[in-house]
C-alpha cells in the first residue's frame, strides 16, 4: 500500500478551509462585466429568435397570399373555359339556325306559312317618289290666318 495515500479518521469528512481574502473592487467589477456580456448575449439570442419569427411570419403571410391568388386564378380560368363551351354551343346552335331549309321547315308546321306563288307576286316599281309633293300651304295658312283673325272678332 501507498502511505501517502492513506486516510486515518475522518479527516475525509472535514473540508479544506479557504480564508476570505480581501480584494479590490476588481472583483466585482469583473463579475459585473461578465454579468453584462451574459445579458448582452442572451439580449442577442433574444433578438435573433424574434427576428427570425418576423421573417417566417412574413414568408407565411406571402405563400398564403400566394395561394389565394392562385385559387382565384384558378377560379377565373375555370369560369372563362365554362364561357367558351356555352359560345360554342350558341355557335352551332346558330349555324342550325341559320340553315335556310330549317327556317321554311319551321315556318310552314309551327307558323302555318305558305310559299307563295309566282301568280300571286306583287312587283312594284322602286324608282317612283314615294311622298307626294305638298301643295302650296302659305296660300292656306294664309286663309286660315285671316279665318282665325274674323272669329276673333267675332267672339270678343
Amino acid at each position: 500500500m501507498n502511505e501517502e495515500n492513506m486516510i486515518n479518521g475522518n479527516t475525509v469528512l472535514q473540508p479544506e478551509y479557504k480564508p476570505y481574502e480581501k480584494t479590490d473592487g476588481n472583483i466585482h467589477k469583473k463579475k459585473n462585466i461578465s454579468r453584462q456580456k451574459k445579458v448582452k448575449k442572451k439580449l442577442k439570442v433574444l433578438l435573433n429568435i424574434c427576428v427570425f419569427f418576423i421573417i417566417g411570419l412574413t414568408l407565411i403571410y406571402r405563400y398564403s397570399v400566394i395561394y389565394n391568388m392562385q385559387t382565384e386564378l384558378n377560379s377565373v380560368e375555370s369560369n372563362i373555359s365554362d364561357i367558351n363551351r356555352q359560345n360554342e354551343n350558341l355557335t352551332v346552335e346558330l349555324v342550325k339556325y341559320d340553315n335556310l331549309e330549317y327556317i321554311e321547315k319551321n315556318a310552314e308546321s309551327k307558323l302555318n306559312m305558305v310559299v307563295p306563288d309566282k301568280g300571286n307576286a306583287v312587283y312594284t316599281n322602286l324608282n317612283k317618289p314615294i311622298i307626294k309633293n305638298q301643295v302650296n300651304t302659305d296660300k292656306i295658312k294664309t286663309q286660315k290666318g285671316i279665318l282665325n283673325k274674323l272669329k276673333q272678332l267675332i267672339w270678343r
